[in-house]
């Protein structure tokens, strides 16, 4: 763009400097024209008067006209111009150029009759006489030379030269002018270049300064010297690149943080245009909905998310600015339970120019709401009927008259009763206390061996009632791992307990532990009748029962299982339970080995 400006410029200097030069040059012309012709009309005129003063001694000793003539000639040729004498007749008397006698009468020749009327008489024309342009100056005489002698009126002098010799003149310094106005004007010219160059030179700098920030180089190397404005500008466009680069680190910055708050959100982030086309979507938001940003961006929203009742309460809220609240079930990609908040954007104009979604997973929140419920119920029904039952037969005690042996069985039955109501509120208690405990379990370095020789001592006198066969294939070497002691021996007569209560009469458990690498793994396999398949995922659930009613009988209160789990995940030790119905279970745990000395 700069190029353009410099041939601007000099466009512009050229003509000025050319319009210059024509009224410099015009006004010199004129003026030495004017001069010159001044000067030689002076000198003529100076000529003319000197000539005349000669004439008129010549005359005062009356010298004839052929001596006149003689003497003309002698002064023209000195002077080097035209010299005549014209009597008051017109006649010509003395020429130094011409024989007098053959010149025609000059009476009409207009320098003659306005030096016949006593003043400075001047003419240009052509002669006939020379065949060329002349210049004429005539001046009056006091005295005219007759034939007779007589003194009369007034004679004139005539000076003429060529024109000729004028020209000359003046084309020579119109000559010295034209070359003088060209060096000028030249000399103009390469001011003008060097003028250009150090204006756009700054502005070349200042347009590439410029096109860097556009660029993104917010602090290009810009120097101009000077004070001018140019140089002030310069100043101001660096400063302006310095203060743009602090603004767009600011705002990147600031851009960066929001887009890291929102990516990193656990709660889905969706925001829309007006239109209700998706401008941005964060990670919660794609894994929640399985979409990806890329193809999402630009898009309807509803062609993303097909939920009718979800893009009812969008337009709503577009129309009307106001917040709303709504719950959100997905079936896809994964089943889920969505608190959604809709909140309209206003611009500065306070019109709807977007709609932000966020969308918060519930799932778990519902699902223990629902556990909580369930769990509620549960526990009545379970308390519902040893409560009843001790209530029944202590009615019956009380407002009955019985014998010793009725008394004593109702007696049994209360005691027995009172016995699985406790047992029931042990395991709550203890569930609830491990549940609360879990995330800071205090641990030591427990005998894995030892453990298994606690457990199996708690479960004595059951196995004995049970008739049970036990096989132990423990490793022969000291096992240790960090744990809660209690905690792990409790896990342990819990599983025993379970395989023992609803295994087969006179029947096995077989306990053996294997060792890989830095673990161990203990595996209890009993003979029972096993667990359907379609039963397994719900085994560890809280009063999940198989068989509800043999469970009963056999005194379960449906909780060991679920107390299990919750010890084991508060051990980080993994766990399974293998099972065929009719052919027994298998359960398993995991648990990293450490050193005895920890």
């Amino acid at each position: 763009m700069f190029t353009s400006i410099r041939r601007r410029l000099i466009s512009y200097y050229l003509l000025v400097i050319a319009i210059i030069v024509l009224i410099i040059g015009a006004f010199f012309i004129w003026f030495l024209n004017y001069f010159y012709m001044e000067n030689l009309r002076e000198s003529l005129y100076n000529q003319a008067t000197f000539t005349a003063s000669l004439v008129i001694e010549m005359m005062e000793r009356k010298a004839s006209p052929e001596e006149m003539d003689t003497y003309f000639k002698d002064l023209g040729q000195e002077l080097g111009v035209r010299i005549t004498l014209v009597d008051s007749d017109g006649k010509v008397i003395a020429d130094s150029d011409e024989e007098p006698s053959l010149m025609d009468n000059h009476r009409d020749r207009p320098e003659i009759k306005v030096a016949a009327q006593r003043k400075k008489g001047v003419a240009t024309r052509y002669s006939d006489t020379l065949g060329e342009e002349m210049y004429y100056l005539a001046v009056p005489l006091d005295y005219e030379l007759e034939p007779n002698g007589r003194e009369e009126t007034v004679s004139v002098i005539r000076l003429a030269l060529p024109l000729s010799v004028i020209n000359r003149t003046i084309n020579n310094l119109l000559i010295f002018i034209a070359a003088a106005l060209l060096i000028s004007s030249l000399m103009a010219m390469g001011a003008a270049f060097i003028l250009s160059r150090r204006i756009t030179g700054p502005i070349g700098k200042i347009s590439s300064a410029a096109r860097d920030i556009a660029a993104g180089n917010f602090l290009p190397a810009l120097k101009v010297e000077g004070q001018d404005e140019l140089a002030m500008l310069a100043e101001n466009i660096t400063e302006m690149g310095r203060s743009l680069k602090e603004k767009i680190d600011q705002v990147t910055w600031q851009k960066n943080k929001l887009e890291t708050v929102v990516s990193s959100m656990s709660s889905g982030t969706i925001l829309t245009d007006s239109n209700l086309r998706v401008e941005m979507i964060n990670p919660a938001a794609q894994r929640l909905f399985d979409l990806d940003n890329s193809e999402s961006a630009g898009k309807p929203l509803q062609s993303l998310i097909r939920y009718h009742a979800l893009h009812e309460n969008l337009k709503a809220a577009c129309r009307d600015g106001r917040t709303r609240i709504m719950e959100l079930n997905t079936y896809y990609p994964q089943s889920a339970v969505l608190e959604t908040y809709i909140l309209p954007v206003a611009g500065s104009k306070k019109e709807i120019i977007g709609v932000l979604l966020l969308f918060h997973e519930i799932t778990r929140l519902r699902s223990i709401e629902k556990m909580r419920s369930d769990f509620v119920a549960n526990v009545s029904h379970e308390m519902r009927t040893p409560l009843t039952t001790l209530r029944g037969y202590t009615e019956t005690i009380l407002h009955e008259e019985l014998s010793r042996e009725q008394l004593l069985d109702f007696l049994s039955i209360i005691d027995r009763e009172a016995v699985r109501l406790s047992s029931l509120v042990d395991d709550l208690l203890d569930l609830a206390r491990i549940e609360n405990e879990k995330d800071f379990v205090k641990k030591e370095t427990v005998n894995l061996n030892q453990l298994i020789n606690e457990a199996l001592g708690r479960v004595e006198q059951l196995r004995d009632e049970k008739k049970v066969k036990l096989e132990i294939n423990a490793s022969a070497q000291e096992l240790y791992i960090l744990g809660n002691r209690e905690w792990l021996c409790q896990a342990l007569v819990n599983i025993l307990e379970n395989s023992i209560r609803h295994g087969r009469p006179t029947g096995y458990i077989n306990i053996s532990t294997v060792i890989d690498k830095s673990s161990a793994t203990v595996a209890i396999e009993d003979d029972g009748p096993g667990i359907p398949e379609a039963d397994l995922p719900f085994v560890f659930e809280r009063f999940y029962r198989v068989d509800k009613a043999r469970s009963r009988k056999s005194g379960g209160t449906g909780l060991g299982l679920s107390i299990v789990k919750h010890i084991f995940e508060a051990h980080g030790a993994s766990y399974s339970l293998e099972s065929t119905a009719g052919e027994g279970s298998i359960f398993r745990f995991t648990l990293p080995l450490v050193s005895k000395k920890i």
